[in-house]
């Protein structure tokens, strides 16, 4: 299961711990190794992170689409 608060808190590390060009690199290489290993789940959250990462908020199409996706637990506010 992904929890949207765990993405936005691993975003905030990434922005705390490294410059742009490295967090940006460990994001894409987590996210590619995901990919071809067949995780979903790990796709989509790295995805998330990616996302909180460059912008913070998510639009509310993408927020949308985002509640058909079974595997994502929302904040316990009801805001993602």
């Amino acid at each position: 299961m992904i929890r949207m608060t765990d993405a936005k808190v691993v975003a905030g590390e990434l922005h705390a711990r490294y410059d742009h060009a490295r967090a940006v690199t460990l994001m894409a290489r987590t996210m590619q190794k995901a990919l071809f290993g067949g995780r979903q789940d790990e796709v989509v959250f790295w995805a998330l992170v990616y996302a909180h990462y460059c912008g913070g908020e998510l639009s509310p199409a993408i927020d949308g689409q985002l509640d058909t996706v079974p595997f994502i637990l929302r904040d316990p506010s009801g805001f993602s």
